[in-house]
Parts: structure tokens; sequence; C-alpha cells
């Protein structure tokens, strides 16, 4: 069985929270990992709301449902029964000893209508996505690159930090990674990796998510046209987000169309990128970008059969984007205070990411090939100068095998450092 690094991460909240909360869309492990804790005795038990006499009881008396536990409880799918929240409140409230309660949640149970209570101060809120590359190579631990950017390490430490790594990391041929883009990195598809499987899993997710998530949050949306939509989102993942043409093509209402991408955010399918906001006299585009959260999902919204169809597809470079900034966002997950933007002028100067702690911001390039230029920092140079800030340093990320300087704070960054 897989490893999931974030697994020793929620171990530790338990020691520190009365109740933890992992979140992430279906099927990316949470049960899974729940379920291994319960077996390892972190918690005494494990309940499903996806059994319906559990969720019956669970809707009809809140309060006994949560009196009727040994703790500490595992609840996996919290998110079908929102007054629980109400209960599990009270019960901490009683009882602040850390580690009595684990959920789990398909949705953002505190963004569903009339849910007031957020259990602050007393919930420690963690986001599980599909396997990372790390993960998948079987790597012990999750990378260190977040870690390394914000630790205040010279360029020059990093070069030689990261150069020394590079040597004990496993080797990623292009066509490895290009299958790892593919298939994505839901447990099902990612580690069976067989073209047929692959979709038929995708278009019985589809159904089984919009007919059953969405349904919970939103009984009276129009399925066909929120399915088509999906498909849309599918096709721009990675692009500026237009919801005048998405309105125009879905035959929707902006107001609608603003409604059905709220939940797609919900359910954690997709996410919103915002652009970078500063005193400067550069018009920046303030049009957020969109991104599904699995590459492997795009793949298949945009009908990509095969891995070696994708190596030629217009939307590679789309995928690619999509994939890094999924790997980004789960290393994302064992970091605090990293605030995610994008940067773009009107004159299309951008670099894909830029992140900041404090007054360190790195910005980070994407480019799919082995090799890099001088003229790939050119919005890199562009944001250092919006940002007009010495903190400011840049990163492209790309498939070659050497950290490589480019000036004091620019550099080449192999994909692998990922890992």
């Amino acid at each position: 069985m897989i490893k999931r690094h974030i697994t020793n991460f929620v171990k530790q909240s338990l020691h520190e929270f009365p109740a933890v909360l992992i979140n992430g869309a279906r099927q990316v492990g949470k049960s899974t990992l729940a379920q291994q804790l319960n077996k390892e005795g972190v918690v005494s038990q494990y309940i499903t709301l996806d059994d319906l006499s559990q969720l019956e009881a669970a809707r009809k008396d809140p309060h006994g449902f949560i009196e009727s536990f040994a703790f500490p409880v595992a609840i996996d799918e919290i998110q079908r029964a929102p007054d629980l929240l109400r209960a599990i409140k009270k019960s901490v409230d009683e009882d602040r000893r850390p580690g009595r309660f684990l959920l789990t949640g398909s949705a953002n149970i505190f963004s569903y209508p009339g849910v007031s209570e957020s259990l602050a101060g007393r919930i420690d809120v963690i986001h599980l996505e599909g396997l990372s590359l790390g993960e998948l190579l079987h790597q012990e631990e999750p990378s260190s690159f977040l870690t390394d950017l914000f630790s205040g390490l010279s360029t020059y430490d990093l070069i030689q930090k990261w150069n020394q790594e590079l040597q004990h990391k496993p080797s990623l041929p292009t066509n490895h990674l290009d299958e790892t883009m593919f298939y994505g990195g839901f447990p099902e598809v990612a580690l069976k990796k067989e073209e047929r499987f692959r979709e038929r899993w995708f278009s019985s997710y589809h159904s089984a998510y919009i007919e059953r998530d969405v349904r919970d949050i939103n009984k009276f949306l129009n399925v066909v046209l929120f399915s088509k939509l999906f498909r849309l989102v599918g096709l721009q993942t990675g692009n500026l987000l237009n919801q005048k043409k998405l309105s125009v093509e879905v035959g929707l209402d902006q107001r609608t169309i603003a409604r059905y991408l709220e939940i797609l955010e919900m359910t954690y399918q997709a996410s919103q990128l915002s652009p970078w906001f500063s005193n400067t006299r550069k018009r920046l585009i303030k049009t957020p970008k969109i991104y599904l959260h699995d590459s492997g999902q795009a793949c298949y919204l945009s009908g990509i059969l095969n891995s070696n169809f994708l190596k030629t597809n217009a939307f590679y470079g789309a995928i690619f984007e999509t994939w890094v900034w999924s790997e980004l966002r789960k290393l994302q997950a064992f970091e605090s205070g990293i605030y995610s933007y994008f940067y773009r002028t009107h004159e299309a100067k951008e670099v894909d990411f830029l992140l900041t702690r404090g007054d360190i911001f790195w910005g980070i390039e994407c480019k799919s090939a082995a090799s890099v230029e001088k003229r790939d920092f050119q919005g890199l140079q562009d944001l250092q100068i919006a940002l007009s800030s010495n903190q400011v340093k840049g990163i492209v990320l790309y498939k070659g095998e050497k950290v490589i300087p480019f000036s004091q704070t620019m550099l080449a960054v192999p994909i692998k450092c990922l890992i």
C-alpha cells in the first residue's frame, strides 16, 4: 500500500487539537487513511455516513449520535450531516482533550448554506489531494522544496543542497512524467495505469459525483448543464477564467455559472488562482486563472486517450502547468502562511506562480523542456522590477537534471526537486 505523506502530519494534529478534519475530493484516499488510523489504534471507531443507517441516525439526533461513540472516533463524509458540527462543538467544549474526533469531508462543509458553526480554535483542517509524484515513487518523506524556498537559504546554498539531493532521487524519464500527468493522482487510476479502466473510472466518477455530491449541495441544479460546464472548465484549465464565454457556451446566466464554479471549488474539483496585486503603475490582469485539481481528469475531459497522444496535444502546456500546480499544492499542505498567486500584465508578461511568505517572494515558471534559455526568465525579471524588492527570486522548473544558476536570483530547477 502506498504510504501517504500526510499521515504523520495528521497524527501530530490529533495530538494537538480536539478535532481534525481531512478535506479533499471524493476518491483521493481520505477514507483509506481514516481506516488505516483506525487499524493502528489511533482512533477507536470508524463510522462512515455513506452508510444510510448511520446517516439517518446522525441527521435524526446529532447529539445522541455523537454521545453514542467511544472516543477517539473517525467520522467519514461529515458533509452529509452538517448538523453534526453543533453536536461536535458541544462535545469538544465539554472535553477539550486532543484527538477526540477525526473527520473527513468530500466538500467544504463550512461553505454549506446554513452552516454557521466553524469550530474555530477547536479543529485543524488538513487538505488531502491525490497521490503526489513522490508518493507514487515510494519516497518516504515529502519533498522539502517549499520549506527550502522560505528557509532563508541563499541561492548558492539552495543550488548546493538541491544538486546533492538530486543525486539520490529516482530517475524521471519524460515518458514516465507524461504517463503520470495522463493518469493523474486519483489512487485507483494512478496505480492501475490501464487506459480502458481509466476511461471507465472517470466516466463513472463524474456520474456519481454529480448525482450525489453536487445534488447534496444544490437539489435544483441542472445536471446536464453542470456536466457541460465541468467539461468546459477542463478545457480551460491553466488559463484565464472567462465566465462570459462559459455563460454563452453552457447557456446559463453568469450568476448561475458563478454558483456552479463555486460548487466545483467546494467539492475540490477545481480552484481559482488570483492574480498578484501590488502598488504598481503597471496594468495587471485582474481575472483569475482556473485549474482542475487533477491532471488525469483534465486529460479525460480534454478527450486525450493515451499518454502518447498527450505529448503532441495542443493542451499539453496547460496540462503540464495543471500538474505542476497540483504538486505544489500537495507540498503546501505541510506549510503554513504561504500565499499563492500568478502574475500577468496586459502586455502579456507573465509568471505562472508567485509564492510569498512574509517579505519573501518566489516566482515559478513551468517549462516542459529539458533545457532552459535566458529568455525563459523574462517574465520573472519583469516581476522583480514590478515588485521593486531584492527579496524577489525566480525559478524555471524544467525537465533537466541539474540546478543551474542564471543570475544571483534566478535558477533553473529540475522537476525532480518536487519529488
